[in-house]
């Protein structure tokens, strides 16, 4: 059977799963591996959903396995999966699959990553192949003003960096070098922290609700309700997302926060821009203020930050990320996330198999 993978195919992935997650670390983003053989399980969840295979690995179409073994397949959140079309029903034990993604890079550690997949019917579920999201025409968005031009539903693109960008003091120096991702908080599925929650690549809503800015990350289905007229608010009770005020600045939305808990990726994570491939913790001290605004046209929110933190940073850092409007109906998911799933993050071949059927 011919290989089904090119090499065009090979980048874009590449360039796909680059964004959201430290690959780099784990698998060969520069190889290929097609795996054909029989679903024995599949768990549709978040922030990696994965597959057990009973198969046969190939590279170029020449088989590399004598005999059939068990393979492991990471793949995307629920959100990244529904986008492409699969459903929990989509990959169902007893049903032969191909699978085509990057090997790890222990070369016995039968556990790679994929975001195509093919079923025995033909039927094609591939990140790169996915429908556009739906957007709003200018014409519908010309009469609204104010505030309100910032309401609607708006798309991340992500954004994944290798230079650290934040100034840090030598405090901070170390401790990013002395990163340990067994230690990641990606691993217990504490949520990402502000800002860098916005380089990820999902979606985010913006409304307003009785003088209340109402702020949500489909990632960790993050919620924070803002007062406008400037009262603090605790989005978490424990402190993660600090207390927070929100005030006005023309068509404006400014959100000033301090009072952060300690967090070991308080500042940046290693899977997004600000961590560059490791995590970057935060100090009780960090303080972040964030402006929303919106360009001319409504189609893109400009998201601006200064994030400070003294015992880590030796001055502020500016930032911008513009996130992109789709229609207001777009789907969100449910994010779930799920320990075993999150521990995919920092998986070595000493860790315990994948559970069949929990």
């Amino acid at each position: 059977m011919k290989s089904v993978f090119n090499a065009a195919i090979l980048l874009l992935i590449c360039s796909i799963v680059q964004a959201h997650h430290s690959f780099v670390a784990h698998f060969d983003m520069q190889s290929q591996i097609e795996l054909r053989g029989t679903v024995v399980d599949f768990k549709l969840r978040s922030p990696h959903s994965s597959l057990i295979v009973d198969g046969i690995s190939y590279i170029d179409g020449v088989a590399q396995d004598e005999e059939i073994q068990r393979w492991e397949v990471e793949s995307m959140a629920t959100s990244g999966m529904r986008r492409m079309g699969v459903t929990n029903e989509s990959f169902l034990p007893g049903q032969q699959i191909t699978i085509i993604g990057n090997p790890n890079r222990e070369p016995a550690f039968r556990f790679i990553n994929s975001s195509f997949f093919i079923t025995a019917d033909g039927t094609r579920y591939s990140f790169s192949e996915r429908a556009d999201y739906e957007t709003v025409d200018s014409d519908v968005l010309a009469s609204v003003t104010g505030l309100e031009k910032l309401a609607g539903r708006w798309s991340s693109r992500g954004g994944f960096g290798s230079e650290m960008l934040l100034p840090l003091n030598e405090r901070g120096r170390q401790v990013w070098q002395d990163y340990d991702p067994k230690r990641s908080p990606a691993n217990t599925c504490e949520p990402m922290n502000f800002p860098d929650m916005f380089n990820a690549p999902y979606l985010f809503d913006l409304g307003f609700e009785d003088e209340t800015a109402v702020l949500y990350n489909e990632a960790w289905e993050i919620t924070r309700r803002v007062a406008l007229n400037g009262l603090p608010v605790r989005p978490r009770l424990d402190g993660l997302f600090g207390v927070v005020r929100a005030r006005v600045d023309g068509e404006t939305l400014v959100l000033e926060s301090g009072g952060y808990i300690p967090s070991r990726w308080g500042l940046g994570s290693a899977t997004q821009k600000l961590g560059a491939g490791n995590d970057m913790p935060s100090s009780a001290r960090k303080t972040l203020v964030e402006r929303f605004s919106v360009s001319e046209d409504g189609q893109v929110l400009i998201y601006e930050y200064t994030l400070k933190d003294p015992i880590y940073m030796s001055s502020a850092y500016v930032g911008r990320h513009e996130l992109f409007r789709v229609a207001d109906d777009t789907p969100l998911y449910d994010y779930d996330c799920e320990i075993e799933a999150a521990a995919m993050f920092s998986r070595t071949p000493g860790d315990a198999s994948l559970e069949v059927g929990k």
